[in-house]
């Protein structure tokens, strides 16, 4: 077995949370790294693990889940700007069209977006899952890239980023450093394919066994939608 010092660094993943996130979006995404470990190791052996997963809040506050459970953040948005992250990821629900209501709370949302961009600064992947992607279109992240977001939410995400290329058929779409998927349960088909990314196949494959989880890789074959998304 390898030792601790011949593993690759453990990457930190950091999940944005906010009022009425949707569970599942933070929920499953987060599952994909959670479970992943290095070669030559198992579920139950000791850290180091290749991910370190934080939750975000805007501040140490409990935030609520859309009908379902409160979470703790770990971290801040103050804590969040000092500290090393590889990967950002912002999830979808209810809450998202709150959190960018500008007409209600222009300050709370000139304050969201400038400390995404912030953080876009540091990170190596900034991700959404379902309608976060409207974050990341706001602050003009997906200017001129191909996206996908949540299929029943399409026409309001997509008004937040004209100028993105936006895909209304397939699950996720990764355009480098911003990789966005569509509705729920396809951020845990993306969170798998990001462990692929960052820690290597055959992590994600071991991974994916693991979790006794179906992934379906290829995000151009839609698993559900009998049709595309209306544009």
């Amino acid at each position: 077995m390898a030792g601790p010092s011949t593993f690759p660094r453990t990457q930190r993943i950091g999940i944005f949370v906010y009022d009425r996130f949707e569970p599942i979006d933070v929920w499953g995404f987060l599952e994909a790294f959670s479970i992943a470990r290095f070669l030559g190791t198992g579920y139950s052996s000791p850290p180091p693990y290749p991910f370190e997963i934080v939750l975000i809040g805007r501040t140490m506050a409990n935030v609520k889940s859309i009908n379902g459970p409160s979470v703790a953040p770990d971290w801040d948005f103050d804590r969040a700007r000092q500290e090393p992250l590889d990967l950002l990821m912002v999830p979808g629900g209810g809450g998202t069209w709150p959190l960018l209501d500008d007409r209600a709370d222009p300050t709370g949302v000139a304050a969201l977006l400038e400390w995404m961009r912030v953080m876009d600064s540091k990170v190596r992947i900034m991700a959404s899952v379902c309608t976060g992607a409207a974050v990341l279109a706001k602050c003009g992240f997906l200017d001129g890239l191909p996206a996908t977001t949540n299929h029943g939410a399409f026409g309001w995400v997509a008004s937040h980023g004209p100028r993105a290329l936006w895909d209304n058929v397939s699950r996720w779409v990764d355009a480098g450093k911003y990789v966005t998927s569509a509705g729920v349960s396809a951020g845990t088909d993306l969170g798998f394919h990001l462990v692929s990314r960052m820690a290597g196949r055959a992590v994600a494959e071991n991974a994916v066994s693991a979790a006794e989880y179906d992934w379906h890789r290829d995000p151009q074959t839609p698993i559900f939608y009998p049709q595309q998304a209306a544009v």
